[in-house]
């Protein structure tokens, strides 16, 4: 599902589940922010800087501990480690603007601060290697996610807002399914061809139409039938004494699903047949995991996090470890992603600049080699997901989350989002 900066912030914060492990990525973020937070108010620069290395190394994806040791340094008068730092950052994409930060106010007399203004610039410039495909009903306010039946050519996009499943025929949108209770919202879509299944997640998200707040009716994982939308199946995480929100999900060949919690922090697996979520690994080890991508030979799973970065755990279960990347690519912010040859494509918003990003696997599939901006800019508005269609790439864009506030209220100074999908041909 689509991250917020709130739930972000939420995660960041000292409290979260009690069942969080005190080894987990997402625990040593947490401790390593509160280190930091002290240390720095204290002027504590060796203090600050050991906690910014460690939020390097629990948070791999992201550029907030070069940042921050960007500020350490300036306030510590180590203008060239500062510079050092702050390039990392802003090579990474990050979405904050550095430079009304009085933290770093003693580098503006530095020629080197004017070249990071422009690399910035640079940064922020629109890149668009796709073409139009599909534009979506305007009336669902907020579209989610897609889908492509390869057999009959139909589309199906799911809406958080009207908490309904669209389906284009080719001619013309249907509304073809409610998966879920009044004042809920439709989110994650996996469709499996074979068994002539789409998997659905829905939960009760204050943006839904309807939404009650408090308790409200479970987050569900629902199996529709392609032919008729009929319910064959709805399951619930287990543990409903925590908060859950069943964002997204993949479907393995064999009709097993991978779904993420992003509340609760973990991936839970449903075995074909299964009547029960299994989790991979402990509720509260990662922060808020998004789009699953299932490994070509089938044996591991690559995780993205939204507040710490991308990770691998085996298929079966087992803790997540961090996938290295080049030091210039921020992997947190990934809210879609799926696999395409020879690695993935990311679908990034938040905290990176919105982007689309085309990612290469090493031959060991344990880091990242390369990577590529394949769009970025006010063009896509706030993207959430992509699916692939034989070489191409589709993506849903200008999803109209951004018109929404985090409590479910509109936006006055916001213009009402054009939902659409773009393709993107891939090629070597």
């Amino acid at each position: 599902m689509h991250a917020t900066l709130l739930l972000l912030a939420l995660l960041a914060a000292d409290g979260g589940t009690n069942s969080t492990p005190p080894a987990s990525p997402l625990a040593r973020f947490r401790a390593a922010q509160r280190t930091f937070a002290r240390t720095f108010a204290a002027g504590d620069w060796d203090g600050a800087r050991a906690a910014a290395e460690e939020q390097r190394h629990a948070a791999h994806g992201r550029p907030d501990a070069d940042y921050n040791l960007a500020c350490v340094e300036a306030r510590a008068g180590r203008p060239d480690a500062a510079f050092a730092a702050l390039g990392r950052a802003v090579e990474s994409g990050m979405a904050q603007d550095f430079r009304p930060d009085p933290d770093l106010a003693s580098l503006k007399g530095d020629p080197r601060w004017s070249a990071l203004e422009a690399r910035q610039e640079a940064q922020r410039r629109p890149v668009m290697e796709g073409k139009p495909e599909l534009a979506l009903p305007a009336e669902l306010e907020i579209a989610e996610d897609l889908a492509l039946d390869p057999r009959t050519g139909a589309v199906f996009v799911s809406s958080p807002r009207t908490g309904e499943v669209r389906r284009w025929n080719g001619k013309s949108w249907q509304s073809w399914a409610h998966p879920g209770a009044e004042g809920t919202s439709a989110l994650a879509l996996g469709l499996d061809p074979k068994r002539r299944v789409l998997q659905v997640t829905t939960a009760p998200l204050p943006q839904a139409r309807g939404a009650v707040g408090g308790t409200g009716p479970p987050s569900e994982l629902v199996t529709l039938a392609l032919d008729d939308a009929r319910v064959l199946g709805r399951v619930a995480p287990p543990g409903l004494e925590l908060r859950h929100v069943l964002g997204d999900l993949t479907l393995g060949p064999d009709g097993t699903v991978y779904v993420a919690d992003s509340v609760a922090g973990t991936v839970y697996r449903l075995p074909p047949g299964g009547s029960a979520l299994q989790p991979l690994f402990p509720a509260g080890t990662l922060g808020s995991p998004q789009t699953p991508v299932l490994s070509a030979a089938g044996d591991r799973l690559y995780v993205p996090d939204y507040t710490l970065g991308l990770f691998v755990v085996p298929a079966r279960g087992g803790m997540p470890v961090p996938v290295s990347a080049p030091p210039d690519l921020m992997t947190a912010g990934t809210d879609g992603m799926v696999a395409v040859a020879g690695g993935m494509v990311a679908v990034q918003n938040g905290i990176v600049m919105p982007r689309i990003v085309r990612l290469w696997l090493s031959p060991d599939g344990t880091r990242i080699e390369r990577w590529k901006v394949l769009a970025r800019g006010p063009d896509i508005g706030d993207p959430t997901h992509a699916t692939t269609r034989r070489s191409e790439v589709v993506a849903l864009v200008d999803s109209g989350w951004g018109r929404f506030t985090d409590d479910g209220k509109i936006r006055p100074d916001v213009a009402a989002a054009s939902p659409r999908l773009i393709r993107f041909a891939l090629g070597k």
